[in-house]
């Protein structure tokens, strides 16, 4: 377990609860792409409000974005059919990245990913103790020189049944599969590949 990483989700965990294992991860080739529907238009920074609150009004309201146009059905439809033959070609050549739909817990997991920022986040830590399972995910500003790892999601440690290591099938290594207890999972890859083994050993199932 790095211990850098394993400093940093210390002030996470509630008073007695107990560190078991934490591994440094991002998704993996195959999982699914943001779907239409969850894909919004991207928020202004503190620092653009800021410096346009300084500005007088007449060029506040030029520079107010327009409304977006609703999406018809017709392109709602067309660009689900497009993704989906783009996630069918990156499941073909790296394997499934979710089993389970988006109502699922996998698929709640990557919604949760997908909508925790503007941008998700490139790098996770997913944090098992007796109690939770955790996803911390590094926001550390691109000045910054080491992680900066805030809470992303959570769960109580019974809706998540274990860690799968030595994915058969698959030639990338560091591959693992988070598995819940609906039957779901998702697949991440480890940052250090080696590290995907003892953190399946450290978690099981």
């Amino acid at each position: 377990m790095n211990k850098d990483c394993r400093d940093q989700v210390q002030p996470h965990l509630q008073p007695g609860e107990r560190l078991l294992a934490v591994c440094e991860c991002e998704t993996a080739p195959g999982v699914p792409e943001r779907p239409v529907w969850l894909r919004q238009p991207p928020r202004e920074s503190e620092l653009e409000r800021r410096l346009k609150s300084r500005l007088p009004g007449a060029v506040q309201r030029f520079l107010r974005p327009s409304e977006p146009k609703p999406v018809t059905r017709f392109e709602r439809t067309m660009e689900g059919a497009e993704q989906t033959v783009e996630n069918a070609l990156t499941r073909g050549a790296h394997g499934e990245g979710m089993h389970g739909g988006w109502e699922s817990q996998a698929g709640q997991f990557l919604v949760t990913h997908y909508t925790a920022a503007c941008l998700p986040a490139t790098t996770l830590a997913v944090v098992f103790t007796e109690r939770r399972v955790l996803v911390l995910a590094d926001r550390a500003k691109l000045w910054q020189t080491d992680r900066a790892y805030e809470l992303q999601w959570e769960a109580p440690r019974s809706s998540v049944l274990g860690v799968r290591a030595n994915l058969k099938g698959v030639f990338q290594r560091g591959r693992f599969e988070l598995v819940f207890a609906d039957g779901s999972w998702i697949t991440l890859v480890a940052s250090v590949p080696t590290h995907a083994e003892s953190f399946a050993a450290q978690v099981g199932g």
